[in-house]
């Protein structure tokens, strides 16, 4: 049955085929879905607070806790209270964290060229610039 909405096909297609080329390359890592983003946001900047993280990850404290825990299990990460706030919980990465998280990285970057291979700068700027201008047009929703 043919689509009346190319857009969302479009946009569909392509998230799905994104992810499923993360999602089997980091399936043999042994992380749990959302973790790879944590790793590489302390990768960014190790050491932050775990609100910090709820807030860049635009997810809710509930699962950002839970990853943490798990991830703590794991000896990927560890934790600490501020010496500032003792409500803050501070996160960051291990030395084992820090080298799955290049891992992670060297996995998203390779998406990255896969996806945009045979583009040139110009079309990545364009593409990029009416995928926000698309989220701009559903966030006034």
């Amino acid at each position: 049955m043919e689509t009346n909405f190319p857009i969302e096909k479009a946009i569909i297609s392509l998230i799905n085929c994104y992810k499923n080329l993360v999602t089997k390359k980091m399936r043999p890592l042994g992380l749990y879905p959302g973790q790879d983003m944590i790793l590489l946001e302390l990768l960014k900047e190790d050491r932050i607070a775990q609100n910090q993280l709820v807030v860049a990850l635009c997810v809710d404290h509930s699962t950002i806790a839970k990853s943490i825990s798990r991830m703590l299990k794991s000896g990927l990460v560890r934790t600490e209270k501020s010496t500032k706030d003792k409500r803050i919980t501070l996160v960051s990465l291990t030395p084992k964290g820090t080298a799955l998280a290049k891992q992670v990285e060297e996995i998203w970057q390779e998406a990255e060229q896969n996806a945009t291979a045979d583009l040139s700068s110009e079309e990545q700027r364009l593409f990029i610039e009416m995928i926000d201008h698309i989220i701009k047009n559903l966030n006034h929703e």
